[in-house]
């Protein structure tokens, strides 16, 4: 092989390459819009003195008035429906769309039951635990960094909570949230 037919096809797979990693796009690519993200919260740190007559929770109760949360009428009929304002009071989204797949979820995963437990092959007692069956094998080491027990994946808000911060974390780094459930 001489020199400038090794150069020739250098500069020719670079071309194909550059080609195909492109997309042979002409036109600039749009970013996808951003997922918002929590608030920042900061504390202020006051003195005793600061403080006096403040406890907490107040010595007198106030009634407040909070407007009851309301489902579309196509919601109403699903499976799993008794889940949703739990779902919604854990941070996922009053949007019929989301509802309908998490009602799909639940309904396949656990048949809507809370203690819902699958046969562990492990040292585990289950394999996936509750409402969405967070898998134990998976998920473990991050329950346990958020002071969780396999027991917690038994009480509906905190198996949704934790299902929504899954979700919505994968959604946050533009992947698809619902794929630990293989709904993408």
């Amino acid at each position: 092989m001489t020199v400038k037919r090794f150069i020739g096809l250098a500069l020719f797979t670079w071309l194909m390459c550059w080609t195909v990693a492109t997309g042979f796009a002409t036109a600039p690519v749009e970013l996808s819009p951003v997922v918002q993200t929590s608030p920042r919260i900061t504390v202020q740190m006051y003195t005793p003195s600061q403080v006096v007559g403040q406890l907490y929770p107040p010595l007198t109760t106030t009634t407040t008035t909070v407007a009851p949360v309301v489902f579309a009428e196509e919601l109403r009929d699903l499976p799993c429906a008794q889940w949703f304002l739990t779902a919604v009071n854990a941070g996922w989204p009053n949007d019929p769309a989301v509802l309908k797949t998490l009602s799909k979820i639940m309904w396949r995963e656990s048949r809507c039951k809370a203690t819902a437990c699958s046969k562990s092959h492990s040292d585990s007692p289950c394999a996936d635990f509750g409402l969405i069956q967070a898998n134990y094998a998976a998920h473990h080491k991050w329950w346990a960094d958020m002071g969780l027990t396999p027991d917690d994946m038994f009480n509906p808000s905190t198996n949704l909570h934790w299902a929504w911060l899954l979700y919505s974390g994968r959604e946050t780094k533009g992947q698809c949230g619902w794929q630990p459930w293989r709904f993408c």
